[in-house]
């Protein structure tokens, strides 16, 4: 029992003649008739009852037809792990990332990635950037993406583009009413900010005073903004929907603010399925600086 006789079988079955399922495969009717006449022949059964131009599945055809459609997919699955061992594809990759750019990207990219190699087992956590060193160091993760500061910079880090970082509140926040605004505004006001472990401890990335609302996720920091609770200072990728829907206000101001870079930090080894995932990061993040 061959594979193509198999599949010779299951094109006859699903077009319920010779003639049709010839016109659909391009193989020649004849064809596809010795190919199954051999499979009955291997099985010491009959699949198919003719009658004239008449073809009807037994019942032992109809009872093995389900096997067949899952030994075709496991032969199938077969040849494509073989030919993504010899491409080099990963087997499985684990991913670290942080929320610095949209969900949308994150989830169209997973959906590419899984089309384009349906045999990799792709794992993504989320945590802040400044987790992602101790991630990938212990092996946990292959790859991490997360914006970095110019001083949060880590040995194995390298840089993919700058990103551009705006101070945002609310539009019925008061900071949204004023023309410009300074640190002393800022200081008077709750700044919802980012928070990482650190050691054993939280730290958060708050800017000029103890006024702060620690959170995870760069997300659920914009969402905290938008509902008033402080202003914030986020990636632009991440609030540009919110700005130009009104549901945020960018502020003016004249502060010297650090430089901001969407890095990775890798493993020992980019294999095919991560430099692809890496390609579309950084076609991303071109468009959206």
């Amino acid at each position: 029992m061959r594979a193509e006789q198999v599949q010779a079988f299951i094109d006859v079955a699903e077009h319920g003649s010779f003639a049709a399922a010839a016109r659909h495969t391009g193989i020649k009717r004849s064809t596809l008739s010795a190919t199954v006449n051999a499979l009955e022949d291997s099985l010491g059964v009959v699949l198919f009852e003719r009658s004239g131009n008449s073809l009807q599945l037994t019942a032992v055809g109809e009872s093995v037809l389900p096997d067949c459609y899952r030994l075709l997919t496991s032969a199938s699955r077969i040849k494509k792990h073989c030919q993504q061992h010899l491409q080099g594809v990963e087997s499985q990759l684990c991913i670290a990332r942080d929320d610095a750019l949209p969900e949308a990207f994150w989830r169209q990219v997973m959906h590419d990635l899984k089309q384009r190699y349906p045999l990799t087992a792709i794992s993504v956590y989320l945590l802040p950037p400044q987790e992602h060193p101790q991630f990938v160091l212990r092996q946990t993760v292959d790859i991490a993406f997360g914006l970095y500061t110019a001083e949060g910079a880590v040995v194995n880090a390298s840089n993919l583009a700058p990103v551009s970082m705006c101070l945002v509140a609310a539009t019925s926040h008061p900071l949204s009413r004023l023309p410009s605004v300074t640190r002393d505004d800022l200081a008077q006001y709750t700044q919802v900010c980012l928070t990482y472990e650190q050691g054993d401890k939280l730290v958060s990335d708050a800017l000029f005073s103890t006024n702060y609302l620690g959170l995870t996720m760069f997300e659920v920091i914009r969402d905290a903004a938008i509902n008033s609770t402080g202003w914030a200072l986020l990636p632009y990728p991440l609030v540009k929907e919110a700005i130009e829907s009104h549901q945020l206000c960018a502020l003016n101001h004249d502060l010297a603010l650090d430089s901001h870079y969407y890095r990775y930090v890798e493993g020992e080894r980019l294999g095919v399925v991560a430099t692809a995932l890496l390609t579309k990061v950084s076609r991303f993040l071109g468009t959206t600086r």
